[in-house]
């Protein structure tokens, strides 16, 4: 609405436009989205490789047999558990499910790209389900796993209607093989293809790293595109 101060002379139109706010609230949120998808995405990567350094050599944790979850509890029935490498985990997973969920909600304000936005809160419940239901919860943690790692490929993927060419194909890509990765890995398939040859650890780190380097890529453009100024 055109608002003007009458005078003697000729009108003048009062300076300011109401909807220059709500256009400023959609960068804040863009902006603290992607901060945190990609404070996530490195957060997890870091504290993976920390976790896997600082364990005790006499448990002989390999990166071919052992899973990552392995770093929280190992699988029943003969179960072990090292600290402080579970509370490392157990952390780790907590504070990232929680900051992949606070960006679905800041993003849900601003994207009409319902289908993203699900599968990454979804993926986000399916990490805070790995934080309270760790490796050596046998009932629980397997269905939380194959949620968050379904869930992160399929977020990637969907993610495409969110970026500009030439992004949008990494992002596909990085997608497509964490889902191609999560098939190979599963138990039906532990003495053919990848499990045969770079074992369990090796072929559940090809379904984590791909979807944690596209947290670090789209929070990257979230930030950016939040950031630029707010047309006049």
């Amino acid at each position: 609405m055109d608002t003007r101060v009458r005078h003697n002379g000729p009108s003048v139109a009062v300076i300011g436009r109401p909807e220059e706010a709500p256009r400023r609230a959609r960068n804040i949120y863009e902006v603290v989205a992607g901060a945190l998808l990609s404070i996530t995405g490195i957060g997890m990567i870091l504290s993976i490789i920390t976790n896997e350094a600082l364990y005790p050599a006499a448990r002989h944790y390999s990166t071919f047999a052992n899973t990552i979850s392995d770093l929280g509890g190992t699988v029943p029935p003969n179960s072990y558990m090292v600290q402080p490498n579970r509370l490392i985990f157990i952390i780790s997973m907590a504070i990232s499910g929680v900051l992949v969920l606070v960006a679905t909600y800041l993003l849900w304000r601003v994207l009409e790209r319902r289908r993203f936005l699900v599968a990454l809160g979804i993926f986000g419940v399916g990490i805070v389900g790995i934080a309270v239901f760790p490796g050596n919860v046998a009932t629980y943690h397997p269905l939380f796993s194959l949620l968050c790692f379904v869930a992160g490929s399929v977020a990637a993927i969907l993610s495409r209607k969110t970026l500009d060419v030439p992004l949008r194909y990494f992002a596909v890509a990085l997608g497509s093989i964490a889902l191609i990765a999560t098939v190979f890995g599963l138990e039906s398939l532990e003495n053919w293809g990848p499990q045969a040859t770079i074992g369990i650890g090796g072929v559940e780190r090809w379904i984590a790293y791909p979807v944690l380097l596209w947290l670090v890529l789209l929070g990257a453009v979230f930030m950016t595109r939040g950031a630029q100024p707010v047309e006049k």
